[in-house]
């Protein structure tokens, strides 16, 4: 995990906050209620559910740029996100075990990040 992120982390952001946070700052913007907002998707819907990363990094590739989500659409980055880590379930993801929150999501969460830099043509 990066410093930005960490530091995210360090305020109590969610990964789904992390992901948009670090979004509206490539986009130099501020949205203190987004932000807010995003903690709904948290956990999987806090439910255990749809990933909160993955469920942020859509929100936040059709907040930047509508037509390129379009292009790339919601079930193409899901189907890159299943591929990449195994699921799209947060419940599926942790194995069942908390501790898989400290270990697997900050990975997941930095290279989901990073393919919406790619697909957004982010440096």
């Amino acid at each position: 995990m990066n410093e930005e992120m960490f530091e995210l982390r360090l305020k109590g952001y969610c990964c789904s906050q992390i992901i948009m946070e670090l979004g509206l700052r490539r986009l130099d913007k501020e949205n203190p209620d987004l932000i807010a907002a995003m903690a709904g998707l948290c956990n999987g819907l806090w439910q255990g559910k749809i990933c909160g990363i993955l469920s942020a990094a859509i929100c936040l590739l059709y907040l930047a740029d509508p037509e390129e989500a379009a292009r790339f659409n919601a079930a193409a980055f899901s189907e890159w996100f299943e591929d990449a880590f195994g699921s799209t379930e947060c419940d599926v993801l942790m194995e069942g075990n908390p501790l898989n929150r400290a270990e697997k999501c900050p990975a997941m969460l930095e290279a989901s990040f990073m393919k919406v830099c790619e697909l957004l043509e982010w440096e």
